[in-house]
């Protein structure tokens, strides 16, 4: 089984473990993945390491001067870490790894990418995106979600495997 990091825009306000994102836990689960598993192999992070605060019940999205400022904490991450796949999780962070802006969102889920995440890898390191999995985000319900999101978890599944 490959070390994997997830990172997603932001960690959630409360979290009781490292690996409590119960909606992505559940994706994993769906290729048969276990929760010891997740805890063995991989590491939950986001690009900026703390919740940003909520308005009108919506998290807010970090700004471009606070995910400047964790970039450090988040190259040091990855370094001890030293992942052989990465996932980035929701269209932020999506588009701060691939180094472009993302639209539509369906043209990156479903796909792999060897490049040098984020900019602070170093080398090519493999890349399959994932949407946002909480309920909030409405992509995952409408049809283009409905049929990538699978194909995204199953070149993860296929990707997990040593060689």
């Amino acid at each position: 089984m490959k070390r994997t990091l997830f990172i997603g825009q932001a960690m959630p306000k409360v979290k009781k473990d490292p690996h409590d994102w119960p909606s992505l836990n559940q994706w994993l689960y769906s290729i048969d993945l276990t929760f010891v598993i997740i805890q063995k192999y991989f590491l939950y992070s986001a690009l900026v390491n703390y919740f940003p605060g909520a308005k009108n019940g919506s998290h807010l999205i970090p700004t471009q001067e606070e995910i400047l400022k964790e970039r450090g904490r988040l190259q040091k991450t990855i370094k001890e870490f030293d992942p052989e796949i990465v996932v980035p999780i929701g269209r932020l962070s999506i588009a701060y790894c691939l180094g472009k802006v993302i639209e539509p969102l369906e043209k990156n889920i479903g796909q792999q990418y060897l490049i040098d995440p984020y900019g602070l890898f170093g080398k090519q390191t493999l890349v399959i995106p994932l949407p946002h999995p909480s309920g909030a985000s409405t992509w995952r319900y409408r049809p283009e979600g409905k049929k990538l999101i699978p194909v995204a978890l199953n070149l993860l599944k296929t990707n997990l495997q040593e060689l």
